[in-house]
């Protein structure tokens, strides 16, 4: 039997294509089975994919590997969540990193895990039982509602992870980490502790940010600052009517001693009951004279209260006077520890008005109508107008928060600070992009301390217990009440026994827990007994959102670097926020958010109706909310009744074909179905090589690298290109550079330009011909879809395996460890294919097809009729490269014949191909005169058209409000299709 070497003959550990003799016969080919289906359906090639995988632990990390490790975590997404857009996109930017690595040879660990979400989970559970069992957990008490919360955990909990497999997220789920697991218990409670002995974190009262309707402290980014335009009715939790927001109340305070008075004005006046000052700018003219005067409260008997002076008031807001209400306003509470001015609370933790003679035990807001007209009685009220303002609203209760003055517990920042910048500012932590630095060290730079006390029952119980013997107290931080007896005996100097401990009832802020995540989550406090720990800590990369850098990763570095040593991430990765296709932000105020679900299976209008339906019962949505949904599922898929099926893979690639580093990250049903259409393409082109490779004929000769043809060269020379592009954008995160180059050589080069120019070379009587262009079929789907498997993985599992060769290669292997991962091209393997002579000819000659194309098309010259085409030009290489590429060129234009600089008697029309280039194409039929007409005609209409729509395009994005309020994601796309504009342009004026 005859040996026989391959031109691309693959090596298992690399799997690249190496350049080297060529030569075969029919007994290596292998034509592997054909494809399932006619044509490309994602529920099909997704299903039971994903369990094989996980079954077969091709996600679970090595311990004492030989190779490089490379370790990540999953942002921890609540417990209580379901999949939305921004999780995909944070999990598929994690996922295309990930896999990659491993097929570079990386020992990955990507960690998952689930936050306990405290607000969030506790808050559902509270409705779950309201609406079940008709019970509050007041009812029932703290013990028996945390019962209650883990059994809707273990009930629903595993929805948003199973959502993340149906992505393709490749985590390694043997290591799996919940927040309220023992294990991380104890890591929250030894964090706690370590810091409280380093006085690092204290208790005392301060403002906080109030929700009476869920009784607790919440954090600020929980906080939504709703903009209010105008005088708006909102309805708010435990109020029958609607309250009134939008306006600004001017009232007069009376000087004491005096006739005059002093107009404050306020969008709160009911907070003017907690006055204890009326502020003004000493350099105010207006009022200077008034300096050691007070004025007279209205509402507290026989009480003046002092005018101060200070440099933050703006004289030119309103009367130039404000009033000071430290314990409800933190900026009021800042002015107020500077003056020594005294804290008066009159909100009280359920929303009621407190420590006044007239309206002790009324509702904030029923308060407000009533002092108003008190105050109009009394000649006070001076003027009522609308006023532009924000309005804090708790994102989890939907209510107005207050700011009230509580114990807390907090963590002193400052000099944890102090490091978190340095190693910023060092290069130990690489914050990419790097226009976020300056975020990080407005973080890094804020003076004020982290309250992480919050008043609930579901969460990590603060270990910090208050300790009294007769009336003297004190606050220890332990495990259990023995521990904290024993501590406290120290400082009271008397037994264990003879001291009372009481463990204060509030949790911990759920971001304390995050911040300790990437090491707790390894193994620490008991690092030294974790393999995990040792090996993978500190993580190679952090990738999360932008909107969190401040909440979570600075977080994590301050406490990782006090309680371990290190910076536990060597890079932070931020990527943007979801929007539509608009660039508007996904919101429920919006109606414009998405189901990714939605978009991977598909889903009708009246679904999508029914749905939105099902969300307002629920009380996920408010009427507003709900006609806001309707209106744009209305506006954008109703042309397509829904939203088409798109499957994993489109919607993949197509959040990541957007700039993920850029502020805003705009979604796009519609290319994400066209993407899905991608996918078809290259199923097609796969069924195409199989079909091709079947019509190879035997041959015993040796087939030489010199049989390549020159398309054969070209396609494999942009091969070379795209490898190297890929590569480099992927280091640097670029991934819509990346995806844009996998695109374009699939779809454009290879399947629209290359598949059509192999067509003549099969049926070819030269048979090595054929076999060249099968080797470089399966060379290029080989290596394309290798480079395509990051960010498409179902697909590319699918039909790289059926790609026919001539020597079979084991691609994926479930039972060979070391054959479980495809290799990922490497830029050095393919360098020798870049051939950039042969471009630059295959590009003038594929111009030229386009041209010829072009010129059929104006003049309405079908594919029936075979025009001759006539080629003017002096490019002796131009002539050489197309008269060698005759068959594929009158193939492509479906054109008669070529000839070159020759003169007749027939009719043709011409365009210019370049300086020294013109086309001719032969004008064929009877009516000649008349077809010339009618392309003119038809040429200048496009040309007005086209130069119409320019000069709109260009004033509008040179206009300065465009600029500076359009989302610069959107300008990009709008820059991209001005471009596209002049090109085609240009392209008609060559008709001419």
């Amino acid at each position: 039997m005859n040996t026989m070497f391959i031109l691309y003959k693959i090596n298992k550990k690399s799997c690249v294509y190496s350049c080297k003799r060529l030569a075969t016969s029919t007994t290596n080919i292998l034509v592997k089975e054909n494809l399932p289906a006619a044509a490309y359906r994602p529920e099909i090639v997704e299903k039971n994919k994903y369990d094989k995988w996980e079954n077969a632990g091709l996600f679970e990390a090595e311990n004492c590997s030989n190779k490089n490790n490379f370790s990540i975590i999953l942002p921890p997404p609540n417990v209580t969540g379901k999949l939305h857009l921004g999780h995909a996109l944070a999990c598929t930017i994690q996922d295309v990193i990930v896999r990659r690595k491993r097929s570079l040879g990386y020992n990955v660990l990507w960690l998952p895990g689930t936050d306990h979400a405290g607000i969030a989970t506790q808050s559902i559970v509270e409705k779950y039982l309201k609406s079940k069992e008709n019970i509050n957990r007041y009812d029932i008490g703290r013990e028996k509602f945390v019962e209650e919360v883990w059994k809707w955990r273990e009930k629903h909990g595993d929805s948003i992870t199973e959502q993340l497999r149906t992505l393709g997220c490749s985590l390694d789920w043997s290591r799996q980490v919940f927040t309220m697991d023992p294990k991380h218990t104890k890591a929250v409670n030894t964090a706690f502790i370590q810091l409280f002995h380093k006085n690092l974190i204290y208790r005392k009262k301060a403002l906080v940010n109030w929700c009476n309707a869920l009784k607790s402290t919440v954090s600020d980014i929980e906080v939504e600052n709703v903009p209010i335009n105008e005088p708006s009715d909102l309805s708010l939790p435990n109020y029958i009517k609607p309250v009134r927001f939008g306006l600004i109340y001017d009232f007069a305070y009376k000087v004491y001693d005096s006739t005059e008075e002093i107009i404050v004005s306020t969008t709160m006046p009911e907070t003017m009951l907690g006055d204890v000052a009326v502020a003004v700018h000493p350099e105010d003219k207006r009022y200077q004279h008034l300096e050691g005067k007070r004025v007279i409260h209205p509402f507290r008997t026989n009480e003046t209260i002092p005018i101060i002076f200070d440099k933050f008031v703006d004289r030119e807001f309103g009367t130039g006077a404000v009033k000071i209400t430290p314990a409800h306003s933190k900026v009021d509470y800042e002015v107020a520890k500077q003056h020594n001015l005294p804290l008066l609370q009159v909100i009280n933790v359920e929303g009621l008005i407190e420590n006044t003679e007239i309206f002790q035990g009324l509702k904030r807001y029923d308060c407000r109508s009533i002092l108003v007209h008190k105050l109009d009685d009394l000649g006070l009220m001076k003027e009522i107008k609308p006023h532009i303002m924000t309005l804090p609203i708790c994102s989890r209760s939907g209510n107005v928060i207050d700011h009230l003055p509580k114990e807390q517990w907090f963590l002193s920042c400052a000099e944890l600070n102090k490091k978190a910048r340095e190693c910023v500012e060092n290069r130990k932590l690489k914050i990419i992009p790097e226009n976020f630095i300056q975020n990080w060290f407005n973080w890094t730079d804020d003076g004020r301390d982290w309250c992480i006390s919050r008043q609930l029952w579901w969460g990590h119980q603060i270990p910090a217990y208050m300790c009294s013997v007769d009336e003297e107290l004190t606050w220890v931080a332990a495990t259990d009440e023995s521990s904290a007896k024993q501590q406290a005996s120290k400082h009271f100097n008397t037994l264990p026994d003879l001291i009372k401990v009481e463990r204060d009832t509030d949790v911990l802020d759920t971001w304390f827990s995050s911040g300790i995540y990437p090491f707790a989550a390894l193994g620490w406090p008991d690092h030294d007994f974790s393999r995990d720990y040792t090996e993978f800590y500190p993580l190679s990369l952090l990738a999360t959102g932008h909107d969190i850098l401040g909440f979570w990763v600075h977080r994590m570095v301050i406490l990782g670097l006090e309680l371990t040593g290190k910076v536990p991430f060597e890079k932070v990765l931020l990527h943007g926020i979801v929007c539509d296709n608009k660039g508007a932000k996904m919101s429920k105020s919006r109606g414009n958010v998405i189901d990714p679900i939605d978009v991977i299976e598909g889903i009708s209008l009246d679904a999508l109706k029914k749905k939105s339906e099902e969300m307002h019962k629920s009380g996920i949505l408010n009427k507003d909310e709900l006609k806001k949904a309707y209106s744009y599922h209305k506006a954008n898929f109703s042309a397509t009744n829904g939203i088409p099926e798109c499957g994993v893979d489109a919607l993949r690639f197509t959040l990541l074909s957007q700039d993920i580093k850029s502020h805003f990250v705009n979604f796009d049903v519609s290319y994400c179905h066209s993407n899905k259409l991608f996918c078809n393409k290259i199923w097609q082109s796969i069924k195409y090589t199989q079909l091709s490779y079947a019509k190879l004929k035997v041959i015993d000769s040796e087939i030489t690298k010199q049989d390549l043809t020159f398309f054969d060269r070209w396609i494999l020379s942009r091969l070379a290109n795209m490898v190297q592009k890929v590569n480099d954008t992927m280091d640097s995160y670029d991934f819509q550079v990346a995806t844009k180059a996998i695109r374009t050589l699939i779809y454009n080069e290879f399947c629209d330009i290359y598949l059509e120019a192999s067509k003549p070379g099969f049926e070819n009587d030269n048979v090595r011909i054929g076999y060249a262009h099968a080797h470089t079929l399966s060379a290029v789907l080989n290596t394309s879809l290798r480079c395509l498997y990051p960010f498409m993985v179902y697909i590319t599992q699918e039909l790289i395996p059926t790609i026919p060769d001539f020597e079979r290669n084991v691609i994926i292997n479930f039972k060979d460890a070391s054959e479980k991962f495809l290799s990922f091209p490497k830029t050095e393997d393919y360098v020798e294919w870049k051939n950039e002579i042969i471009e630059e000819q295959a590009e003038k000659i594929l111009n030229a097809v386009n041209l010829i194309r072009e010129l059929k098309g104006l003049y309405s010259i079908t594919n029936k009729v075979r025009p001759i085409i006539n080629v003017r030009t002096d490019n002796e290489n131009l002539i050489e490269a197309m008269k060698d590429n005759v068959d594929i060129i009158t193939h492509l234009t479906r054109a008669k014949g070529l000839t070159f600089n020759g003169k007749d008697d027939k009719t043709y029309v011409k365009g210019i191909l370049d300086l020294n280039t013109e086309i001719y194409v032969e004008l064929v039929g009877d009516d000649i005169e008349n077809a010339i007409t009618n392309a003119k005609n038809k040429l200048e209409k496009r040309i007005k058209k086209l130069e119409d729509s320019l000069n709109n395009m260009e004033e509008k994005y040179s206009n300065s409000n465009y600029l500076t309020t359009i989302p610069e994601w959107t300008q990009v796309r709008d820059h991209e299709k001005l471009m596209a504009k002049r090109k085609e342009l240009k392209e008609l004026q060559r008709l001419i």
